[in-house]
């Protein structure tokens, strides 16, 4: 299983990566500190991502139109305000910051349990 993470914030960025090790031993991850990085980085073997909403370059909001696009599914893991979001996204999975690693672990069991779904 392939991961996103989209995470400006380094130790934000190896904490998210640590929690999913722990839950999956054997995933592949990929953190991207930019939309433009993530971009270069998705492909279909993309399983699952998690987004902060605000990174270097702006919003991951077309990052996540794309991935609705692709049928993978992504929670955001932010502390920005949705209001602005485009085409339903303000009602797409928020883990909010400061997060507990339980909440990181819930989601990445929605989302695995998910895009096995997709899969089959």
């Amino acid at each position: 299983m392939r991961i996103l993470i989209v995470e400006d914030e380094p130790v934000i960025a190896l904490e998210i990566e640590a929690i999913v090790l722990d839950r999956l031993p054997d995933a592949e991850i990929s953190i991207a500190t930019s939309v433009k990085a993530a971009f270069e980085v998705i492909d279909d073997t993309v399983s699952l991502a998690f987004l902060d909403i605000d990174v270097a370059d702006g919003k991951t909001y077309s990052l996540a139109l794309e991935l609705r696009l692709r049928h993978v599914p992504f929670v955001f893991v932010s502390g920005a305000n949705r209001d602005d979001a485009p085409d339903g996204l303000a009602e797409e999975r928020l883990v909010p910051k400061p997060f507990a690693a339980r909440e990181i672990t819930q989601q990445l069991e929605a989302l695995a349990r998910e895009a096995d779904g997709e899969a089959n």
